[in-house]
C-alpha cells in the first residue's frame, strides 16, 4: 500500500493519507471526522481544490469528540451500531466536505468523494438485531465495497448502484461475503467496471461468497469487465432459486470451492464450456443437478457432486483419482463408467477417495477400474443396495470402513493383490462368506456385526512374506451366524473381543502347535468348543488362558442317515476315540457304466480313506443315529486329484449342467445320487458329485447314478433283488437293480440272487 503523509489537520486530528487499498484499523482511526452525523475516514488527500480527495464511509454517529484513540474507537462502534439499526431506505452520499487546519489555523474546506464502504458496516450477523433496511443506494463514486458490508441485511429487497447502467459507476472491487444472506434481494445490476469479486486464489476457503445466501436470486449477469480465471469460492452458495446465469463473455477455467453449493435449481447447462477444474463441494446439495458432462474436465477436488440427484456419470480420462466425498449421498446414482472415446477414462483410475460413494443407496453393482490400487476410508459405506463388486488384480488397499453397512453385499472375493484391509472395512455388511488371502494385514473390527456370516477361511500362510499372524481386536465380534472357525498355524495372537458375541460359534479349530497369545475376552458370549491336535492338547491345557476354555482333541458326529457328505477346512484323520468307532469316509475315484437302450446306468466306485486334506469332499457311511469320531490330522494328507466328490466351502447354488461338460449330482434321502436339474443349494461343510456327462444323452436326464463302496459292494439304495426267481442264463442285474441282457461291461452284478463278477 502506498502511503502519503501530509502535515494537515482534519477536524483537529493528525492526518496520514493513503492513496489506495483499504486501510488498517489504525489508519482508519487516525483519519476520522464527522460530517452531518456521519462518520468518515480519509483515504486520500491532494489539496483543498482537488477532485481526487477520497473518504471511506463508516456509518452514523452522535459522537463528535475524536480527541483520543479510545473516543475514536467508540465513534467507530457507534457508527456501525446505528447503521445496523437503520430502517427502510438508506442513501449514502456521493461527496462530503470538511475543514482543514494547519498549526491550529483553518486553511479552508475540502471536498471528498465517497469511494469506499467500510467492512461490516451494515452487518447484523453478530449483533442480535434483525436488519430492517429495505433499500440501499450507493453513489457512483464508490470504488470498493469491503468484506461483509451488507451481511445479514435479510430484509433488503433493492440494492442500487448509481451509474451501473450508464457506465458512470466507478465500482471495481467487492470483497468477500459483501452480500452474505441478503435473503430477499432478488437481483443486482453490477456495472461493467467490476473486476474483483471476493477472491482470485483457487485454494482460498475464506474468500469469495459475495452473494452467498442470496436466496431470492433467480438469475445473475456477470459484468463484462470480470475476467478472473477462477469463479470465487462460495459465490452463489445457498442461492436456492438461482436458475440462470448470463456469463456475459466471462470464461472461467475453474469453479472454486462451494461456488454453487446448495443451489437447488442450477443445472449443468449453466456451466460454461471453458471450465476445466471443479473445486471442493462445488455442486454440493444441488438438487436439480441430474446429469453432467465431464468431457472437458481435467481436475476435480473433493466432494464436487456430494448429495446431488445424479443417476449416472461418465468419468473423464484426465482425472485418474475419484476424490474424497465426490458422490457422497448421491442416492440415485446407479451407473458410473468412463467417457466413450476417451481411452482409459475409467480403467486408469488408481484411487477411490474417502467417502467417494458413501450412501449411494441405489448403486447395486460396480466394476472397479482395472488399475485401481486403493479404496480409501468409507468409500462405499452405507451403499445398502450394493450386491456385486468386481475389481482387477492391482487392488492393494481397502481402507477403514470401506464397505461398512453394505447389507446387500453377500460376497467379496479377496484376490492375492490385496495387502491391507482396514478397520471396520466390512462391519455390518451382508457378507455370508469370507475367503482371506495370505499377505494381509487386517484392522480391528473388520467384519464386526456381519450377522449373516457363516463361513470364514483364513489361509495357511507359511509361504507368505508377511503371513496373517493375528485375529485383530473385535474382528468377528457380533457375527451371530458364524458356526465354526479354523485358525491356521500362522496365528500367534487372538486379540480382545475377536469373537465376542458370536452366538452360533460352536467349533473353533486351532491348527497351531503352540498356544497363541489369547485376550481374556476374545471368546466372551460364545458357546464354543476349542479343538486342537491330540498331541498338543497338554500344551494348551498348561496355558492358563486357554485352559479356561473348553478344550477338546476329538470331534464326535452323529449320523442321522445311512449316508452323508462332509468336508472340512482343515486336514482330518478318521480315528476311533472316546470308546466310539472312527467315522467311515469314502472318496470317488473311478466310474463304471452299463449302457441300456433307454438310459445309462452309472456306478461311482468309492474308495475308503483314513485321512483327507483340507477342503476335500468325502461321502460318509454308517448306522443312523450312531456317533462316530475323527480328529485334526497331525500331518496333512495329500489331496486326491481325481476325487469326484467336490467340497462345499460355503453355501453354494448348484445347477444342472456346467461349462466343462459335467453335471452336478447330490446325495438325497433315498441314498441315491440325484441330478441337480433345478437350482439347489448345497450348504457349507457338505459335498456333491461332479461327473462327466454321457455323449448322446441329452442333459444327462436319462442317466441314473449309484454308489459302490469298495469294502461293501452292496450299492446304496438297493433294498431287494429279484433273487427268488431263477433267471435265464443271459439275465443279470446291476447293483442298482437295472436288468441287463448279456452284460459286456466289467463289474459286479446280481444273478439268481448272488453277486457275480464279470472281468
Amino acid at each position: 500500500m502506498k502511503r502519503k503523509l501530509l502535515l494537515l489537520l482534519f477536524a483537529f486530528i493528525s492526518l496520514g493519507c493513503f492513496a489506495d487499498s483499504q486501510p488498517t484499523d489504525a489508519q482508519r482511526r487516525a483519519n476520522l471526522f464527522v460530517y452531518n452525523g456521519m462518520l468518515f475516514s480519509i483515504q486520500h488527500f491532494e489539496s483543498l481544490t482537488s477532485q481526487n480527495n477520497t473518504v471511506e464511509f463508516c456509518g452514523w454517529t452522535t459522537l463528535t469528540d475524536l480527541s483520543t484513540d479510545a473516543k475514536k474507537d467508540a465513534a467507530l462502534a457507534d457508527a456501525q451500531y446505528n447503521a445496523i439499526r437503520k430502517v427502510g431506505a438508506v442513501t449514502i452520499p456521493e461527496t462530503v466536505t470538511a475543514g482543514v487546519t494547519y498549526n491550529g489555523v483553518l486553511q479552508g474546506t475540502a471536498t471528498y468523494k465517497v469511494t469506499m464502504l467500510r467492512a461490516n458496516l451494515f452487518r447484523a450477523a453478530s449483533s442480535g438485531v434483525t436488519s430492517q433496511i429495505t433499500k440501499i443506494t450507493i453513489p457512483k463514486t464508490v470504488q470498493h465495497i469491503e468484506s461483509r458490508c451488507f451481511d445479514q441485511c435479510e430484509n433488503m429487497t433493492e440494492f442500487v448502484i448509481e451509474g451501473a447502467t450508464d457506465g458512470t459507476s466507478q465500482l471495481k472491487e467487492i470483497d468477500s461475503h459483501a452480500f452474505l444472506n441478503c435473503k430477499k434481494l432478488a437481483s443486482i445490476t453490477l456495472p461493467n467496471s467490476v473486476t474483483y469479486l471476493g477472491e482470485n486464489d483457487p485454494t482460498s476457503i475464506e474468500g469469495g461468497g459475495v452473494f452467498e445466501g442470496c436466496e431470492s436470486f433467480t438469475s445473475f449477469k456477470f459484468p463484462s469487465s470480470y475476467a478472473s480465471n477462477n469463479l470465487p469460492s462460495f459465490t452463489f452458495k445457498n442461492c436456492k432459486n438461482l436458475a440462470t446465469i448470463n456469463w456475459n463473455g466471462y470464461n472461467p477455467k475453474r469453479l472454486n470451492s462451494c461456488a454453487f453449493q446448495d443451489c437447488d435449481k442450477i443445472t449443468w447447462s449453466q456451466v460454461p464450456q471453458s471450465v476445466e477444474e471443479l473445486g471442493d463441494n462445488c455442486f454440493y446439495l444441488c438438487d436439480a443437478l441430474t446429469s453432467v458432462d465431464l468431457s472437458k474436465i481435467k481436475k476435480m477436488d473433493t466432494g464436487v457432486f456430494w448429495a446431488t440427484p445424479l443417476t449416472s456419470v461418465e468419468w473423464p480420462a484426465a482425472v485418474t483419482e475419484i476424490p474424497a466425498n465426490t458422490f457422497w449421498a448421491c442416492g440415485k446414482l446407479t451407473t458410473i463408467k468412463g467417457i466413450p472415446g476417451q481411452p482409459g477414462a475409467w480403467d486408469n483410475i488408481t484411487k477411490i477417495g474417502a467417502n467417494a460413494f458413501n450412501m449411494c443407496t441405489a448403486l447395486t453393482t460396480i466394476k472397479l477400474p482395472a488399475e485401481l490400487k486403493t479404496i480409501d476410508t468409507q468409500a462405499f459405506r452405507t451403499c445398502t443396495s450394493l450386491a456385486t463388486v468386481d475389481y482387477g488384480t492391482k487392488l492393494e488397499t481397502i481402507g477403514d470402513g470401506a464397505f461398512m453397512s453394505t447389507g446387500a453385499l453377500k460376497k467379496f472375493f479377496f484376490k492375492e493383490s490385496v495387502k491391507t484391509l482396514g478397520a471396520n472395512a466390512f462391519q455390518e455388511s451382508g457378507l455370508t462368506c469370507v475367503h482371506l488371502k495370505g499377505d494381509m494385514t487386517i484392522g480391528k473390527e473388520a467384519f464386526m456385526m456381519c450377522t449373516g456370516l457363516k463361513y470364514v477361511e483364513i489361509p495357511a500362510t507359511s509361504n507368505a512374506s508377511q503371513p496373517l499372524n493375528n485375529v485383530s481386536e473385535g474382528m468377528f465380534a457380533g457375527c451371530t451366524s458364524l458356526p465354526f472357525i479354523t485358525l491356521p498355524a500362522s496365528i500367534t495372537a487372538i486379540k480382545a473381543n475377536a469373537f465376542n458375541g458370536c452366538a452360533a460359534l460352536k467349533y473353533v479349530n486351532i491348527l497351531a502347535d503352540s498356544p497363541a497369545t489369547l485376550a481374556t475376552n476374545a471368546f466372551d458370549n460364545t458357546p464354543k468348543d476349542i479343538y486342537v491336535k491330540a498331541s498338543k492338547l497338554s500344551a494348551y491345557q498348561a496355558n492358563t488362558a486357554w485352559n479356561a476354555l473348553n478344550l477338546k482333541d476329538t470331534y464326535e458326529r452323529t449320523l442321522t442317515t445311512k449316508y452323508a457328505t462332509m468336508t472340512h477346512d482343515f486336514p482330518v484323520e478318521f480315528v476311533a476315540a472316546n470308546g466310539r468307532e472312527a467315522m467311515v469316509a469314502y472318496v470317488g475315484k473311478s466310474t463304471y457304466k452299463v449302457t441300456q437302450p433307454t438310459k445309462v446306468q452309472k456306478i461311482l466306485k468309492m474308495t475308503k480313506v483314513n485321512a483327507i486334506a483340507a477342503n476335500e469332499g468325502v461321502i460318509l457311511a454308517g448306522t443312523p443315529n450312531t456317533t462316530y469320531t475323527y480328529r485334526i490330522a497331525e500331518t496333512a494328507a495329500t489331496k486326491l486329484a481325481d476325487n469326484k466328490v467336490m467340497p462345499v466351502r460355503e453355501d453354494t447354488l448348484l445347477y444342472q449342467t456346467e461349462a466343462d461338460g459335467k453335471s452336478n449330482w447330490t446325495l438325497q434321502p433315498d441314498y441315491k445320487l440325484h441330478l441337480s436339474e433345478n437350482a439347489k443349494t448345497i450348504y457349507c461343510g457338505r459335498a456333491y458329485i461332479h461327473e462327466q456327462n454321457e455323449a448322446g444323452v441329452q442333459g444327462a436326464k436319462s442317466v441314473s447314478f449309484a454308489l459302490e463302496l469298495d469294502d461293501n459292494p452292496v450299492t446304496a439304495g438297493i433294498n431287494t433283488v429279484e433273487g427268488n426267481k431263477k433267471d435265464n442264463d443271459n439275465v443279470y442285474y446291476t447293483l442298482s437293480g437295472v436288468r441287463v441282457i448279456n452284460p459286456t461291461e466289467k463289474g459286479i452284478y446280481i444273478k439268481n440272487g448272488r453277486k457275480v463278477i464279470i472281468r
